[in-house]
């Protein structure tokens, strides 16, 4: 896979209209960010809606579905920055996965994305509906190289303490020993 850089990757499917439609966000980010190339891996029943308004731009690519892991591990190992645009999502499998190939993450605030990531230290959490500071965010990643490579080195860092499997266990038996008394 060979991505034109700076560039940033998205890794999200388009089922829920929900989800689907923060993506259009990104037309206004496209226009003001034209030398920044944004990957699309996904697909989903509104795949035609979301290209229809995003495909007009040079810097937006789909790449459709990638077989999982081993191509979605080569794309999230080529990308610059990753980006969660989304308008619901309850645990973002993808976002821990961009943290642990040690890429800086921005993400929307929304549902379960605050306990993921650790805003300002792995990656930003963004505003739903806010094109600004999406664009704020992912220019200072994409331009201060050292911030973003802290970032992801931290976010690999947070996602293998928080999420491997002897401390999710650990904290499963905490909680079910609560509930036992």
């Amino acid at each position: 896979m060979k991505l034109k850089h700076p560039c940033v990757g998205l890794l999200q499917d388009s089922n829920w209209w929900g989800k689907a439609h923060e993506m259009l966000i990104l037309k206004k980010v496209l226009e003001r960010m034209p030398s920044v190339h944004f990957y699309w891996a996904g697909d989903g029943s509104l795949r035609e809606r979301v290209l229809s308004e995003l495909n007009k731009y040079d810097n937006f690519h789909w790449l459709g579905r990638l077989q999982y892991p081993d191509k979605v591990r080569e794309y999230l190992s080529e990308i610059d920055v990753y980006a969660l645009v989304t308008g619901m999502d309850l645990a973002s499998l993808s976002l821990k996965e961009a943290q642990l190939m040690k890429k800086p993450v921005v993400a929307t605030n929304i549902g379960g994305n605050p306990e993921m990531m650790v805003d300002g230290k792995t990656g930003f959490l963004v505003e739903k509906d806010n094109p600004e500071h999406l664009i704020e965010k992912l220019t200072l990643l994409l331009e201060d190289k050292k911030l973003g490579q802290k970032m992801g080195d931290d976010g690999h860092k947070f996602v293998e303490e928080t999420f491997n499997l002897e401390v999710v266990a650990k904290n499963f038996i905490k909680i079910a020993k609560s509930y036992l008394k």
